[in-house]
């Protein structure tokens, strides 16, 4: 089923338009960083971007490492909390305002390199966001390092 884009998809798509498709991962970078800060202090950059799915890339650099030369625990987070909010603010009628109402992180292993954060929403979550008044949702995210693991598993439930 398809809903009306909200302010942001409908933006998201118009770039989409006058971009050639090999260009489309800068704008969404560029749209993304302009609206959350410290996602472009970190230098998340947005790859990938439907009203379904989300992939982000956190490169390991100096600035937001820990101190053993990984990826520190925050910038994880806030990679996997990135992923997961672009997801929510493209699906979110423009009534509403989506929040971050918990994430949930377990680390699991330590990370090698830089990672790569895959967000999703099922059919019945992205019915919910577009349907319902209020609500929330536990968005997927998957966050996968250079080796191929998973350093982290993480929840996140975004509300609106």
């Amino acid at each position: 089923m398809s809903y009306k884009l909200n302010r942001m998809a409908a933006g998201v798509r118009k770039m989409e338009s006058y971009l050639p498709a090999s260009w489309h991962s800068t704008g969404y970078t560029f749209l993304f960083n302009r609206m959350v800060k410290l996602a472009g202090t970190a230098g998340i950059q947005v790859e990938r971007l439907t009203q379904r799915k989300s992939t982000v890339y956190l490169k390991n650099r100096t600035k937001i490492q820990n101190h053993i030369g990984g990826l520190h625990a925050c910038s994880m987070a806030l990679a996997a909390e990135s992923g997961a909010g672009i997801l929510s603010g493209m699906n979110v009628p423009d009534t509403h305002v989506p929040l971050i109402k918990s994430m949930h992180i377990e680390f699991v292993r330590r990370c090698q390199g830089d990672i790569r954060v895959e967000a999703s929403l099922s059919d019945e979550e992205y019915r919910r966001i577009n349907e319902e008044d209020k609500g929330e949702v536990s968005v997927q995210v998957r966050v996968e390092d250079e080796s191929g693991n998973e350093p982290i598993e993480a929840e996140m439930i975004w509300a609106w």
